[in-house]
This record gives C-alpha cells, structure tokens and sequence, in this order.
C-alpha cells in the first residue's frame, strides 16, 4: 500500500508540473470562412486601334463591396467567391482637329464623354498565404465575371477657336450636351476578366473566437472587347452625331479597374471542448 501510495503520489506531482490551459476552449482553424468585404475602386478604359487617337482620361474613385466566401484547402492555400457590387466613373476627352462642317469649312472641337453606371462583379481568387503566425502576407489571382447595369451616358461638344495658339479658347455658345442611358448597344451586357492582387491577412484573438481581417490591393481588366457590335457596325440607334465618341476612331476598348478592400472574415468553426479544462492538461 505505502508502495502504491508513492507511485500515485509522483505520478500526480509530475502532471501538475504542467502549465495549466488558458480557461475556455480549444481553438481550431476553419476550414470555412464567410465575411464581408468593401472599399474604393478607380475604373480606366483602355483603348487600342482605330486612328490612334489621343485622348486624355484622370483616375476617379467610387466604392465597392460585397460578401465573399473563402474555403480553405490547408493553411497556405483557400478559394473563394466574391460577389461585388461597383459604382464606376469614366471621364474621357480628346480633340477633334480640322472637322468638315461644310464645303470646304473644316472646324476644330473639344469632345467629352463621361459615363457613369453601376456593375456587379463576381471573381473567384485563389490565394496562397506567405509565412505563420497572426500577421501573414499573401497574393492571388482570380478569374472575374462582369455584369454592367444601368448607368447614364453625356456627350458634350464645343467649338475651338484659335487652336494652337495662346488665344486659344472654348466657344462656349457651340456647346452641345446629350444624355442617354447605358444600354446593350453602347456596352457588352456582360465581360471576363483577370484580378491580380496581393495584401495582408491579421489573425485577432479573441478569447475563444478569432477574426480574420485582410487589407489587399488588385488590379483587373476585361479579356473581350466592350464595344458593341450595333457601334462597330454602325447599327447603334442611339448615337448622337459628331458627339459621339466613335469606335471606329478608338477601335478596341477595354475596361479596366484598381481596388483597395477592407474584408473581414469570421470563421464557421465552432471551439472545441476540453473535458479537463479547468485541470490542466493529463496524458
């Protein structure tokens, strides 16, 4: 007995030895992740072809969120889906140098076209995480869907006088101003694309929970053409004369855009208990 006694008694000395667990529960990384995801993005056509004809676009900024859903395959690599919805902006202007106007009377104009219309944008990014720990870099790629949907059109034109020269000014009493809607016949209805990217990930303990917060940036373009066929064939019913900005003279457009996100993840991973929480750890 005195034996058995000495045994039991090491035994239990041995097991208390070991640092007692943090009360709470066990945590577990998730295989899923769900969250929300939102930002600013600036949208930029590129165009090629055509006369080659120069034209002058700024950068602009509106916002852009969504949901996104991320599946991860082992602790570096995960796929998701995002499903975004976008505000964008275009601004464009170029001149239009010795326009015929009549027999033998050719004219020079200042041309403007802005475009401002809404898009939902589904993108599947594959991502590899770089590095352990709570702080971990990473960069991704991802195949987009684009959907345009409604949005409005301005053209806008006026005469220049004197061009070339230090007179040179706008006859303000030339200016013309038309606005249409953003249809099938003046944007393709739907476009692919590719978003490159890079950013952080930031695990936040928090006690028996974690989030994961992430701070990236992308870029994208459109892989199709947006021009119309109705615009390259001439057939669009809602071109406006010379305020039009043609394709003919811009013969490939592409619409590219780059975004900055915030997106915060909570993972669907309940903790799991510990039977001998309070206790420590036992063997």
């Amino acid at each position: 007995m005195l034996l058995s006694l000495l045994l039991i008694g090491n035994a239990a000395n041995a097991q208390f030895k070991k640092p007692l667990q943090s009360r709470g529960a066990k945590l577990n990384e998730a295989r899923y992740n769900i969250g929300l995801t939102g930002g600013l993005t600036s949208t930029y056509w590129v165009h090629f072809g055509g006369t080659g004809t120069k034209y002058h676009e700024p950068f602009n900024f509106g916002p852009i969120g969504g949901i996104v859903v991320e599946r991860m395959f082992n602790k570096d690599v995960s796929i998701a889906i995002e499903g975004l919805f976008a505000m964008r902006n275009v601004h464009m202007d170029y001149n239009v140098l010795n326009f015929p106007v009549a027999i033998n009377v050719n004219k020079d104009f200042y041309r403007q076209y802005d475009a401002d219309y809404m898009e939902v944008d589904v993108q599947v990014p594959l991502t590899y995480y770089f590095g352990e720990g709570n702080i971990r870099p990473y960069v991704f790629v991802a195949p987009r869907f684009s959907l345009p949907l409604s949005g409005h059109i301005k053209w806008q034109k006026m005469e220049i006088l004197e061009y070339g020269t230090e007179n040179e000014h706008y006859d303000e009493s030339t200016s013309t101003l038309d606005t249409i809607s953003m249809t099938a016949q003046n944007m393709r209805s739907a476009n692919a694309g590719l978003v490159l990217g890079a950013g952080v990930r930031f695990k936040v303990q928090m006690g028996n929970y974690y989030l994961l917060m992430k701070l990236d940036a992308s870029a994208h373009t459109t892989l199709i053409n947006s021009f119309t066929k109705d615009e390259n064939n001439g057939d669009s019913e809602i071109v406006i004369g010379a305020s039009y900005i043609d394709p003919y003279l811009m013969q490939k457009r592409f619409n590219t855009d780059a975004s900055v996100k915030f997106t915060i993840l909570f993972p669907l991973k309940k903790p799991l208990k510990d039977a001998c929480l309070n206790w420590g750890e036992y063997d």
